[in-house]
């Protein structure tokens, strides 16, 4: 990949899984959904934010983590999506500081006094929670519940792909549905949002103001061979950039993406 960067002249990769901060596109769709997931949790309630794989769901929940650890809260993320009640339990007592005991209701006990005892608030934010068995949720809907359901120990958000939603819907999960306040969805990118979605990231990685290195072409054939999921940009722009850097040229073309895309088996 060194080759690659000194090739277009990027400092890092631009399209790496870690997006730095000032590449963020915070498109519509992104400030929609979170706002709705920062309304959420000024009203000390529970959220839910559902999208298509690779539409940058943990990317939008390390966006709101940031915003609300720099206001004083104090935000543990769990993303053990298919472990059953007493592993939630017991990852979630590890996050905030205490040794789990041999009985799941005690340390869900536990968790709940030792989060109401702070002065902090607290977010609990549960990624691919559309994966989580039944009885998991049940019991993240019971640690919620505190002082004859007067208060909670935490603010709880969350995330999953589409299912999450039709899962809430389902009898078994129509307590834990009715306390939710919002819902937010995270759209795909318009061909619009992914032309300035490339250019934030190839800014981002250092290259040269006013330099393209996509041009119109590329970035539509990349916006319909996408449909606007952020991975696959990902994965088919680090390709497209491969392809074009071993014929020598700077500028990705549309023949680029097309071949980048052949190249990895998809017609």
């Amino acid at each position: 990949m060194s080759q690659i960067l000194r090739h277009f002249g990027f400092r890092h990769h631009p399209f790496a899984r870690h997006t730095p901060t000032d590449a963020v596109l915070r498109h519509r769709g992104f400030e929609e959904a979170f706002g709705r997931l920062r309304y959420s949790v000024e009203l000390d309630s529970i959220a839910v934010l559902v999208a298509e794989s690779g539409c940058g769901k943990s990317l939008l929940l390390g966006v709101l983590a940031d915003e609300m650890q720099r206001e004083g809260l104090c935000v543990h993320y769990l993303s053990h999506s298919t472990v059953g009640p007493f592993g939630l339990v017991n990852a979630l007592a590890r996050k905030v500081g205490l040794v789990p005991s041999r009985s799941r209701a005690e340390t869900a006990m536990l968790i709940g006094e030792h989060l109401l005892a702070k002065e902090r608030r607290h977010i609990v934010a549960i990624d691919e929670a559309h994966a989580l068995p039944d009885a998991t949720l049940e019991d993240i809907r019971l640690l919620t519940i505190a002082d004859f359901d007067r208060k909670s120990p935490f603010i709880l958000l969350l995330a999953g792909q589409l299912t999450l939603d039709d899962r809430l819907a389902e009898p078994t999960h129509h307590a834990l549905d009715r306390r939710v306040v919002t819902i937010a969805r995270l759209p795909p990118l318009s061909e619009g949002e992914t032309r300035e979605y490339l250019a934030a990231r190839i800014r981002g990685a250092g290259v040269a103001k006013g330099q393209v290195v996509f041009d119109d072409e590329a970035v539509h054939a990349l916006a319909e061979a996408t449909g606007g999921i952020l991975g696959r940009i990902n994965s088919l722009a680090t390709s497209a950039l491969i392809v074009t850097a071993a014929r020598k040229r700077k500028l990705v073309s549309a023949q680029d993406v097309h071949d980048a895309r052949i190249d990895r088996g998809r017609s």
